[in-house]
């Protein structure tokens, strides 16, 4: 019987005995190198990861991320390594996407009249079918259901036309521009729209340290208050500048958690309040608790129609809406648009010819940014 050669009689043996050795990589430049190629790699990101930094929730974890991502942002930003990035970028499309604006608009100074009293709000505007109320409906999470129902009920008036579809930007507020800059957002997109009307649902996620520009700290402090409210009227004045838009805030209304709405939201609801009254014939305040209370007040997840029927109006997580209770919002909204507007008088005009009215579907164009608590 032949047996195998060995490996010392193998013919393809014989040809490697004499070959030098294998030249093998010590361990620290293997290290080094990728230390080389993470830091390479960190300083052409640096944009993204400064704003993935910025955008975590408020405490130690976040001081810490912001501590190293701003300087390799700005070692990055003169070394000009930042611009493979953002080349990139605006190949696919999404310029823009690393930016952080941080500024926030201040209220414009109220001018009182000679009598030493505010100006009285301006005469109503008349709209018709044939010049609809131009109308935009956007905000957080809690403005979608209310809002779809709002473009349903409001095209079925015949005096009221839409701008687009409700634009829904989940999870966000005033409290973090660094995640999103509503201010900068409406002058950039629904301004140029020349709206009569911004149906406007924000606030539900502004119960946390406010940051960006005057950041300031915890909820319910003197600076906080002083803080917010600065954000708030300027938010207002900015979007009521020309004149033409009325902005319809809507408030947050009571949740099932109800410390939680009584010792933040409800505080939160009051400066929005206060500052919609300073501004009349400009913003208007549409209480959603008036509409989604019981009558002894608070929270309910069901409540009476007209005819003695009972529905539910709020979602299973005792914060959002079911399409009822979305529709009793939208029905408030409406008596404010009317209360605010004059959409009757045509009723009572000479009949002229009208014009059929096109308007989008009922759907949502949601952003989706880093969530909070899902609103």
């Amino acid at each position: 019987m032949t047996r195998a050669p060995t490996r010392a009689q193998h013919p393809r043996a014989a040809k490697h005995i004499g070959d030098p050795p294998r030249r093998t990589t010590p361990i620290g430049h293997v290290l080094l190198a990728m230390i080389v190629a993470l830091i390479v790699g960190a300083l052409l990101n640096a944009p993204g990861i400064h704003k993935t930094a910025l955008g975590q929730d408020v405490g130690a974890k976040r001081d810490v991320a912001t501590s190293f991502a701003e300087p390799l942002d700005d070692v990055s930003t003169f070394l000009l390594l930042d611009r493979p990035r953002s080349a990139l970028q605006w190949a696919i499309g999404r310029s823009g996407d690393d930016d952080v604006d941080l500024t926030l608009p201040s209220p414009t100074p109220r001018v009182p009249d000679e009598a030493g009293s505010p100006k009285p709000p301006p005469p109503k505007r008349a709209f018709s079918p044939e010049q609809q109320v131009r109308m935009y409906i956007t905000g957080d999470s809690l403005g979608i259901t209310p809002g779809e129902s709002l473009i349903n009920l409001g095209l079925s008036t015949g005096v009221i036309g839409l701008l687009g579809p409700v634009d829904a930007h989940v999870a966000t507020g005033l409290a973090r521009p660094e995640v999103f800059n509503w201010p900068a957002y409406l002058a950039e997109v629904v301004s140029p729209l020349d709206a009569d009307a911004v149906v406007l649902t924000i606030g539900s996620n502004d119960d946390q340290t406010l940051t960006g520009e005057r950041g300031v700290g915890p909820l319910g402090s003197p600076e906080w208050d002083a803080e917010y409210r600065r954000r708030v009227g300027g938010l207002m004045d900015s979007m009521t500048a020309h004149g033409k838009t009325t902005l319809f805030w809507v408030g947050v209304p009571p949740m099932r958690n109800t410390e939680r709405y009584e010792t933040r939201y409800r505080h939160i609801n009051d400066i929005v309040k206060s500052e919609a009254e300073k501004r009349p014939g400009k913003v208007v305040w549409v209480d959603t608790a008036a509409v989604l209370s019981p009558p002894g007040g608070g929270y309910a997840d069901y409540l009476g129609n007209p005819d003695g029927s009972i529905v539910q109006v709020r979602a299973g997580d005792g914060i959002h809406f079911t399409r009822a209770g979305g529709d009793r919002i939208a029905e408030a909204v409406l008596a404010a648009i009317a209360t605010t507007f004059d959409v009757e008088s045509w009723k009572t005009a000479p009949s002229t010819t009208t014009t059929s009215t096109t308007a989008p579907a009922a759907t949502t164009s949601t952003t989706t940014a880093k969530k909070k608590s899902g609103k």
